[in-house]
């Protein structure tokens, strides 16, 4: 198959089956308002204005990408941002191809489309089904691959775009740390593989430079070491894939890291390549990022991206050394077409549908309170809103300035760490529970029936359940109860149409 068909698969297949079960992101909520906010005003916001708890200065690592979202929901609707997700995958992994084609892979051509289709079903199980900001970083980081390796064929010059690219990427997103990280390890791994590293040591230093070209000044640079260093084992994406509770999940991406890493150690014992052959810096890149893979699930992008653009020839030598145990004949020439055109058949058949059809972003009320944000905004319950983490950035794009919120997803941006402490701790019934209702004024609460504190807050004295369904319940203080109240619609339809709809005036006066 030519290298057209592939490319044009390989986009289909990225932004089609991108269009498939579109759910929001519970951050995606927040990036609106950001970019609203600052494409609107022509300014950031500097300080949070939607939380009833203490904030600090807002440290907005991602409002470069706020902007973006917000400018593609205004002009393009949902359906930008479902192409945009699928633009951005599809412009990674062909980055990655690239890099696989600057290596010249001798065992194979360079773009065999069921190994970057693996790839790209392997990031989608970890990347979600909308828009988020690390795919800018992904895109960013197979970028940095890519001109590293022109890089060591010769290519000084080209190092130039390095700089260049960490200025757009330390304004979009925080995640260009781990572009100064990647230039590290070829700092390292060139200089074990005896090879001149200074001109690495230059654009690290430059590209450590360019972070300080930011709306916030050396205060940011500051917050973005301070929370890539910070725990985070509270919240879900940064804990193992490993861990207990996703034995049954990310089968794509342990799959993908168990043939990768397989791939290496056979490849190097085949071969019987030395240490004094071996080339470290691709070793080095291949065990960081499988290590920070098998420690964080926000990481394992960076392991599929590396393996994938580093491993292919090493994967196809060895698949080669095993198929060529069987003779070539014309007959199996013509099966390997086959497989070939089934392939290619099969990728487009499942990718161009959703592409061509109407794209829409829709919520279930299992992933937000919508029955509930929807009860408190028809019976007009103003305050502070108390609810969980995750939905926060939700039930502050729909219901403010009626309500603010305890906290959302913003974490190290915005709140004090201990603060997520207070939320585990009342949610869990642990220790001093009732401390963040007693702390802080509280009008109105949404909690998870999932949660042991639902059942503790029903047997409360000071607070009443004034709605519930199988999901959530909404309670308020028994000083505030009403005669009656009204119902919200039990209508998908209506919540599907109206999800981007909100009361928040972004232009400022």
């Amino acid at each position: 198959m030519n290298k057209t068909l592939f490319i044009i698969t390989l986009f289909i297949l990225c932004i089609g089956f991108g269009c498939i079960n579109c759910y929001p992101d519970n951050d995606l909520w927040a990036r609106l308002i950001a970019g609203g906010f600052a494409f609107e005003n022509l300014s950031l916001l500097k300080h949070d204005i939607f939380s009833y708890t203490p904030t600090h200065i807002w440290y907005d690592h991602e409002w470069g990408a706020s902007i973006i979202f917000y400018t593609v929901l205004k002009y393009f609707g949902t359906s930008g941002l479902i192409i945009l997700k699928g633009i951005l995958t599809a412009l990674t992994l062909f980055t990655c191809y690239k890099t696989v084609e600057l290596r010249k892979p001798t065992s194979t051509v360079s773009h065999n489309i069921i190994y970057f289709a693996l790839m790209f079903f392997a990031m989608m199980n970890v990347l979600g089904p909308v828009i988020r900001c690390h795919l800018f970083t992904c895109l960013f980081f197979a970028l940095f691959i890519y001109i590293l390796e022109r890089s060591r064929q010769g290519g000084v010059k080209i190092l130039i775009l390095l700089p260049v690219i960490m200025l757009l990427w330390c304004n979009i997103h925080g995640g260009c740390l781990s572009g100064l990280g990647i230039i590290g390890i070829y700092c390292i791994g060139e200089f074990l593989n005896k090879q001149n590293i200074k001109k690495y040591i230059i654009t690290l230093f430059a590209c450590i430079a360019v972070l300080f070209i930011n709306p916030y000044g050396i205060e940011y640079v500051k917050f973005l070491f301070y929370a890539g260093l910070m725990d985070r084992s509270y919240i879900t994406e940064w804990n193992s894939p490993f861990h207990q509770h996703y034995l049954k999940n990310y089968f794509e991406y342990k799959i993908c890291l168990v043939i990768m890493l397989l791939t290496q150690v056979l490849y190097l014992i085949k071969n019987k390549i030395n240490y004094g052959k071996v080339d470290k810096t691709k070793i080095i890149i291949i065990a960081v990022t499988a290590y920070l893979s098998i420690t964080h699930v926000r990481h394992i992008p960076f392991f599929i991206i590396s393996a994938g653009s580093l491993l292919y020839d090493e994967f196809y030598s060895l698949f080669n050394s095993l198929a060529g145990k069987i003779k070539m004949t014309e007959s199996i020439n013509n099966l390997v077409l086959l497989k070939n055109v089934i392939v290619y058949f099969f990728l487009l058949i499942i990718s161009v549908p959703p592409l061509i059809a109407k794209k829409e972003i829709t919520i279930t009320q299992s992933a937000y309170p919508r029955f509930a944000i929807e009860f408190i905004k028809i019976n007009n319950i103003k305050g502070n809103l108390f609810i969980n983490f995750d939905w926060g950035s939700y039930a502050a794009y729909k219901l403010y300035p009626n309500n603010l919120i305890v906290m959302d997803g913003r974490y190290e941006e915005v709140y004090a760490p201990n603060l997520l402490m207070q939320l585990k701790d009342f949610h869990l019934v642990k220790g001093g529970w009732y401390k963040i209702i007693r702390d802080y004024k509280t009008d109105v609460m949404i909690l998870e029936k999932k949660y042991p504190v639902y059942n503790k807050i029903l047997e409360h004295k000071d607070w009443k359940l004034i709605f519930e369904n199988n999901v959530t319940g909404v309670f308020v203080p028994v000083t505030s109860l009403k005669s009656e109240y009204l119902l919200p619609i039990p209508n998908d339809e209506y919540y599907n149409k109206t999800l981007f709809d909100t009361n928040i005036k972004f232009k400022q006066k």
